[in-house]
């Protein structure tokens, strides 16, 4: 994985151990930023962000492993955008399918026990696939 994905990933994994552990995009990013100064630039509207959460959904799939982006949600819905559904991570062709494939992952990564990174992560392409 990436240097930011691998920075994301131990942050959402952290989470599911919270009641509601679901963070927003913009705290997410923020968190990243936090993590060292070579991620200064992370914004919740950057393209390398989305790349990164694309990588550790990948990442999860390849470990048989519900999707840890299930837990990055719009302030507003308190849902996942739509780059959510665009990367496959799941979702079907109405906008109630979506929404209850996410609420599914979103339940099985509550449940989930993921590795910390090195103790079983696959390696993964840069380009996220």
């Amino acid at each position: 994985m990436s240097p930011l994905a691998e920075v994301v990933y131990d942050i959402l994994r952290r989470r599911t151990l919270l009641d509601d552990p679901r963070i927003t995009y913009a705290e997410l990013a923020e968190l990243a930023r936090d993590a060292g100064d070579d991620f200064g630039w992370v914004h919740h509207r950057n393209p390398q962000f989305y790349r990164a959460l694309a990588e550790i959904g990948n990442c999860c799939r390849l470990m048989g492993m519900p999707p840890l982006p299930a837990l990055v949600v719009r302030a507003d819905t308190r849902r996942p955008g739509d780059a959510y559904y665009d990367d496959k991570c799941r979702g079907g062709q109405t906008r109630g399918e979506r929404i209850a494939a996410w609420r599914e992952d979103f339940e099985a990564v509550r449940r989930a026990t993921y590795p910390s990174r090195g103790t079983g992560t696959p390696p993964v392409p840069r380009d996220g696939r």
